[in-house]
């Protein structure tokens, strides 16, 4: 994306260009204009903790996340995070994100109430849930981002 590309190098000439098109966008389409605004913060943002050797997303996750987030399903797994602690979570997927440093899900945690993100190379026994969330998909991006911009 030329946002995110331009902003990190520093180009506000072609940073100012590309933050008006997502503007444009929010007019016609919101939530792609809020999924812009995410891979704008999210894409760019250095990793803090990045080892060396690391597994790769599992294809069938991916998958298992790509159609859950289509659909507005719940999933929930098990999770290990970067220190090794183990839980388990049930989630609203939002999006999936790139950085450099894998695959990272942006959810809406319902044992947190807040929304997390995690490597989706460190989530095992992957489930999808009863339910829907669409009503709310867009009032959770709206929050994902407010979250994520105070954080930039």
């Amino acid at each position: 994306m030329i946002a995110v590309s331009a902003i990190y190098r520093g180009d506000p000439v072609t940073a100012a260009a590309a933050n008006a098109a997502i503007e444009r966008l929010s007019q016609t389409d919101p939530e792609g204009a809020l999924l812009a605004r995410l891979y704008q913060m999210l894409d760019v943002r250095p990793a803090q903790y990045w080892p060396e050797d690391v597994p790769e997303a599992a294809a069938a996750d991916l998958a298992t996340l790509h159609a859950a987030i289509r659909a507005c399903h719940p999933v929930s797994f098990g999770y290990t995070d970067l220190s090794g602690n183990e839980t388990a979570r049930t989630v609203l997927p939002l999006e999936l994100v790139h950085p450099p440093q894998g695959v990272k899900l942006l959810a809406w945690c319902e044992e947190r109430e807040d929304f997390r993100q995690f490597f989706v190379r460190a989530i095992r026994d992957l489930m999808p849930r009863a339910g829907n969330f669409s009503a709310d998909r867009l009032a959770l991006l709206e929050g994902l981002v407010e979250k994520e911009t105070g954080r930039a």
